[in-house]
């Protein structure tokens, strides 16, 4: 399936009769925020540049566009054709913190909670800087938070599960299908109400008419 990336695994056993094993949903949580999603490499926060796009998985910035132009040279596809261009990919700013053991880990800035895959992240679209920050610190700060990290006119879930990530492709087709509509509509209208060009010829036409009529009438008194 094209448009999912080559980390999703929606093949999984343990998503048979729409049962999750908890163990095994972990462990993607980890791994889908953990990983490149075109390279499988461990990410390398504060290190390398990471973008996430649409769907909310996330890339080291050079492996994505090695990517793109390997598309463009022999027609492969790694993304998926939700990713059109550099465009489509927003690069996004962890907030990070060092581990006990040294290993630097990305952490939300409100809560200072490690966004680990199973704390919820989010990115603030689109912001100067696109901060990420836990879901539930947007929930409690609301307008604070987007004041502080913001402003934000959308967000993006990032590391969406596979079944997660499902449901927002689903949504945005949708939402895809509906905006066509609605263009199309607005199109329908815009074709249906006379456009300057017509008014000018209808006057044009009303003129002419008027001056034959009055042009027929001499014509007749002089007779």
């Amino acid at each position: 399936m094209r448009g999912a990336g080559t980390a999703d695994h929606t093949g999984d056993s343990s998503h048979k009769n729409g049962s999750i094993d908890p163990a095994v949903e972990k462990e993607e949580l980890r791994r889908t925020m953990a990983s490149c999603t075109v390279s499988g490499r461990p990410l390398q926060f504060g290190k390398e540049t990471i973008v996430a796009c649409p769907y909310g998985r996330l890339y080291h910035k050079e492996a994505a566009v090695e990517a793109l132009l390997k598309r463009k040279q022999d027609d492969s596809d790694q993304l998926g054709d939700h990713i059109r261009g550099l465009k489509d990919l927003k690069e996004v700013r962890f907030h990070l913190s060092t581990s006990a053991d040294g290993t630097v880990i990305p952490v939300c800035p409100v809560r200072g909670t490690e966004l680990n895959g199973m704390i919820p992240a989010i990115a603030l679209i689109p912001g100067g800087t696109i901060n990420v920050i836990s879901e539930r610190a947007l929930k409690e700060l609301g307008e604070d938070a987007l004041q502080e990290y913001g402003p934000s006119k959308r967000t993006i879930k990032l590391a969406p599960t596979a079944a997660q990530l499902k449901e927002i492709q689903e949504q945005r087709s949708s939402k895809k299908t509906k905006d066509k509509a609605e263009k199309r509509k607005r199109n329908e209208e815009e074709k249906t109400e006379p456009t300057l060009g017509d008014e000018i010829r209808a006057k044009v036409a009303s003129k002419v008419k008027k001056s034959e009529a009055l042009s027929s009438l001499f014509t007749a008194k002089s007779k």
